[in-house]
């Protein structure tokens, strides 16, 4: 019977953690979901500039190594 603990620990570790307890069908849905509300946000952000400021397509690949993606 293995037992996770959920310690502190950088969020790569974390999602590890967290992918290895998902089915794989899991996974893949996860895995949309989050392109779905990364695109959104970014979305959000271009359409918002002003607000948010400029993103290059650098700092949007930066933020997305973030994400495992």
């Amino acid at each position: 019977d293995e037992t996770f603990s959920f310690k502190y620990s950088p969020g790569k570790l974390r999602g590890n953690q967290y992918k290895s307890m998902m089915s794989k069908e899991e996974l893949e849905e996860e895995q949309r979901v989050q392109r779905e509300q990364l695109a959104a946000i970014f979305k959000l952000m271009k359409e918002k500039s002003d607000t948010f400021g400029e993103m290059s397509e650098g700092d949007m690949k930066e933020q997305l190594r973030l994400y495992d993606i």
